[in-house]
C-alpha cells in the first residue's frame, strides 16, 4: 500500500513541476513575456532536487519493505536522471532536433 501511496506523491510532484510551475513561472503581459526562462528552469531544477530529497527522506525513513525501497529508489534515480537530461537541455549542451524534425512533420 505505501509503494501505491509514494508513486502516486511523485506522480502528482511531477504535475506539479512540469505543468504547475511553468504557468505559474511565465507571466505574459500581451505578446510580451515579463519573467525569464531562467526563472523556470531553476524552479523546475528546484523541484526535480526536492523530489530527490523527498524520496530519500522515504526511502531511509518509511520504506520497511523491499517493494518500498525498491520504489523510492526508482523514483530517486527517475528525479535525477530526469534533472540531468533538464539542466543539459538548459544548458544547450542537449539538443532535441531529431525530436523537433519528427514532430514538425507530424503538424498537417
Amino acid at each position: 500500500m505505501k509503494a501505491l501511496v509514494i508513486q502516486c506523491l511523485n506522480s502528482i510532484w511531477l504535475v506539479i513541476i512540469f505543468i504547475a510551475i511553468p504557468s505559474i513561472s511565465s507571466m505574459r503581459l500581451g505578446p510580451f513575456q515579463i519573467t525569464s526562462r531562467p526563472t523556470w528552469h531553476f524552479l523546475a531544477l528546484c523541484g526535480v532536487a526536492i523530489g530527490v530529497i523527498l524520496n530519500t527522506f522515504a526511502y531511509l525513513q518509511f520504506a520497511r519493505d523491499l517493494k518500498e525501497r525498491r520504489t523510492c529508489t526508482r523514483w530517486i534515480y527517475g528525479h535525477c536522471l530526469l534533472g540531468l537530461v533538464f539542466w543539459g537541455s538548459a544548458e544547450n549542451w542537449l539538443k532535441f532536433q531529431w525530436l523537433k524534425d519528427l514532430l514538425l512533420s507530424l503538424e498537417p
